[in-house]
């Protein structure tokens, strides 16, 4: 589906719920002895997916969605910890395009109760999982990857686990939802420098309100995770706003209209992407913050060069608030996006180049030369939900309509950015 769209985004609007925060906290849920009720929730297609795996696998003993107090958003009741012994039938599992969902249910599903068999669309199954599989062979586990389909079976074991920091944490998190409760403690060791600490860190922060402790050593390079710890429900678990979400309109603010003012970011999250204040006030942007409101400013942007090995994710957008600031900016770190659900680094270059913007790609990032108006046209969205929403922001820099492709691509993240789009008063141009 194309879309074509223009207009500069101004007003007020409530941040959805993070969906990393979501994935973990429907995990914890599964796992947990006792019913969780998560509230907001957005089901997105990743989120849907996450739901249906923990089903599939049988962590929990039902999921029933209920209206929410905030319009759009869904409260979830999860009855988990239905852990059954001996069902020897393959259960298989749909992960969409959700990469989070396919490497934090991999070694949930090592559980030894007989095979499973993990699923994708898209390019999901071509990305790296090259660290499970020497992981888990070495472990004695079966591990058989053909097309579209891997198929696992085998006890995960309690133990040392190395992995280099330079990988995705995604990694990191599967193993750290799933050892707690083996009979044994074990440890994850970190060879290289760890990048998106901030996601491990969230993963964290949510296992605390369900009772599961781990703790970082040797100056932060090994987790260290104690055995036959059980999660418990604490009953009714918040799921604070997404700052990855929340950049999209941070970014609006601050590159044209009047201004916007987001509601429901909590400020001490161990989100990465919260790091997006930071970047966009070193361009010069006006932000206003008052407890977990922020408010940002159109402001005459400059600059700047940006390491993104933190905070991946925020690389489309981060491209756009570059092409509207005047002088040469970069972006480094980002050599991982080249597999995400497009190469982001080709598809945002290529985009913005498609409207004239001075954008190339270097080996881990992009250079920009910004403070150009650009023109209207037709940009490639590379079935990337991060790609379609930044370009949809990056129409108000240009002097007539963009049409982007695959638009329909958002609902994998967000469902309902067209209609919030529209709410800040984004232009969508019927035909």
């Amino acid at each position: 589906m194309n879309q074509t769209v223009s207009g500069a985004l101004s007003g007020t609007l409530t941040v959805m719920p993070s969906k990393s925060a979501s994935h973990r906290a429907v995990l914890l849920a599964s796992l947990a002895s006792g019913e969780t009720v998560l509230e907001p929730l957005q089901l997105s297609q990743d989120i849907n997916a996450t739901l249906s795996c923990v089903q599939a696998l049988g962590l929990t003993r039902g999921v029933v969605t209920m209206s929410s107090d905030v319009p759009g958003f869904v409260r979830t009741r999860i009855m988990g910890k239905a852990k059954s012994e001996g069902n020897r039938s393959t259960r298989v599992l749909d992960c969409g395009e959700s990469g989070s969902t396919l490497r934090f249910m991999i070694p949930l599903a090592l559980d030894g109760r007989g095979p499973v068999r993990l699923t994708g669309r898209g390019r999901l199954m071509q990305r790296p999982l090259e660290i499970y599989e020497e992981i888990f062979r070495r472990q004695g586990l079966f591990w058989q990857l053909r097309g579209n389909d891997l198929t696992i079976e085998g006890q995960l074991n309690p133990g040392i686990y190395s992995l280099p920091g330079d990988i995705s944490s995604q990694f990191i998190t599967g193993l750290l939802l799933a050892l707690p409760q083996l009979p044994g403690n074990s440890a994850i060791e970190i060879t290289t420098p760890l990048e998106s600490r901030g996601y491990v860190e969230l993963t964290q922060k949510v296992q605390a309100i369900y009772g599961i402790h781990t703790e970082w050593q040797n100056n932060g390079q090994q987790l260290y995770i104690p055995g036959r710890q059980q999660p418990r429900s604490p009953g009714t678990v918040h799921v604070e706003g997404d700052w990855s979400h929340a950049a999209f309109y941070l970014t609006a603010g601050a590159i044209a209209g009047n201004g916007i003012t987001l509601y429901g970011l909590d400020m001490n999250s161990a989100q990465g992407d919260k790091i997006i204040l930071h970047f966009l006030q070193e361009m010069g942007a006006r932000i206003i913050t008052d407890g977990n409101t922020v408010s940002v400013f159109p402001s005459e942007l400059h600059g700047i060069t940006a390491d993104v090995s933190q905070c991946p994710d925020l690389v489309p957008i981060l491209a756009v608030a570059m092409t509207a600031a005047r002088g040469e900016s970069r972006i480094t770190g980002a050599a991982r996006l080249r597999l995400k659900e497009s190469d982001r680094l080709r598809a945002m270059s290529a985009a913005l180049q498609a409207l004239r913007a001075i954008c190339y790609e270097e080996d881990d990032g992009l250079m920009i030369r910004g403070g150009l108006t650009l023109i209207g046209g037709s940009v490639d969205g590379c079935n990337d939900h991060r790609v379609v929403m930044a370009m949809a922001v990056a129409s108000a820099l240009a002097r007539s309509p963009v049409t982007i492709s695959d638009a329909e691509a958002v609902a994998k993240s967000a469902p309902a950015f067209w209609d919030e789009f529209v709410h800040l008063g984004g232009i969508i141009h019927a035909g």
